[in-house]
């Protein structure tokens, strides 16, 4: 009766996990829990509100009577009672490839992976894939000798795409933070000039009783943590744009003590987004550690609405990592993985890297709160 007892438990377990096996491969809805991958995906949150910048932003559930500032304008915010429900994702389940194919051709830098078992996943973003170099230059991530944001932008589909970090909304703010002679700024805050004079950005910080300061590294949903602030390496300009006829726009970002610029044509109605991985060494340009960023009009005539500034995400070590265990050459079935929530999350800056068997599937978002 003994043996007949095992055989009826083995085979229960084995039709149990092929039962799970094959809802992973149709794909399971999994909920989100905890901060590792905030901003992207979220576990149960609290919604923050700031009521003099008409804001409201997702924060880590926190204490009662927790201090919440706006990351916006330095102000008080409020907290709403109870939590926010967690962004629900599906994992698809992963089959490796077969040795003869090119690893590449199945999982990608940039996609997100459920990792560990079906009572304990972990949600985490591929930042290396098997053979390749994972090493450091300051205290960022390189893979193969390039930024990780620099190996994700081969592929421009990826079911989770990384966030950006909205810092600064002009048109949040009765007075702005952009300056520029020969500008005007109208009731409505739009910005009008027909010269080829600077607009120009001038920031404060919150964590600096908003005195002057160059662009931290922060990320508003965590709450309470205290940790030492990295200044942001990749910035992004956003704006609406009207134009009578064909216009010319350069935009000059400050990254790194270096002067970089884009210049792009616009007609007509359009909403422009530039980012500074696409900008060019320049020789000059009026932008600094503390202005940062700049734009004019060199053609047409130009209204700029809704300018927005946003810092883009950077997968960094911190104070506490072990800076020795690099450079690390992955094997031939091992992934580096870390979360989007750069400062906090749990990952192969932690436990190593992972082995392919631990890889359960691919996520795709399908609920976000």
């Amino acid at each position: 009766m003994i043996g007949v007892s095992i055989i009826v438990v083995f085979v229960a377990i084995v039709i149990g996990w092929a039962g799970w096996k094959r809802g992973m491969e149709s794909g399971v809805r999994f909920a989100i829990h905890g901060p590792s991958m905030a901003p992207t995906l979220l576990g149960e949150h609290q919604i923050a509100k700031c009521v003099g910048c008409a804001l409201d932003w997702p924060i880590e559930i926190s204490d009662e009577g927790t201090s919440v500032s706006c990351f916006h304008c330095g102000g008080q915010a409020t907290v709403t009672n109870g939590a926010h429900a967690a962004s629900v994702v599906v994992v698809h389940a992963y089959v490796p490839v077969d040795t003869t194919r090119s690893v590449s051709s199945s999982l990608r830098i940039g996609d997100v992976v459920a990792i560990g078992g079906e009572d304990a996943m972990r949600i985490k973003r591929i930042v290396a894939l098997p053979g390749d170099l994972v090493e450091l230059n300051g205290v960022s991530l390189l893979v193969n000798g390039e930024t990780v944001h620099k190996a994700m932008r081969v592929h421009d589909d990826l079911d989770v795409p990384t966030p950006v970090l909205l810092f600064e909304m002009d048109n949040r703010r009765e007075l702005s933070r952009w300056r520029g002679k020969g500008w005007q700024r109208s009731q409505q805050r739009a910005w009008t000039s027909g010269n080829k004079d600077w607009l120009i950005y001038h920031h404060r910080s919150i964590h600096q009783r908003n005195q002057p300061s160059c662009i931290w590294d922060d990320y508003p949903y965590n709450v309470g943590l205290s940790r030492k602030l990295q200044p942001a390496s990749r910035l992004a300009l956003n704006t609406k744009v009207v134009c009578k006829n064909e216009g010319r726009l350069e935009v000059v970002f400050w990254i790194d003590g270096q002067m970089v610029g884009v210049t792009c044509d616009v007609d007509g109605q359009c909403e422009l987004s530039i980012s500074s991985d696409d900008a060019k060494a320049l020789e000059f340009a009026p932008v600094s550690a503390e202005t940062p960023v700049a734009i004019r009009v060199i053609e047409g005539s130009v209204q700029l609405s809704c300018l927005q500034l946003a810092r883009q995400l950077e997968y960094r070590l911190r104070p506490h990592d072990d800076r020795s265990r690099y450079p690390i050459r992955l094997g031939s079935s091992e992934y580096f993985v870390v979360g989007d929530n750069v400062p906090v999350s749990l990952d192969s800056r932690d436990f190593g890297v992972i082995q392919e068997r631990a890889v359960k599937g691919r996520v795709e978002l399908i609920e976000s709160h």
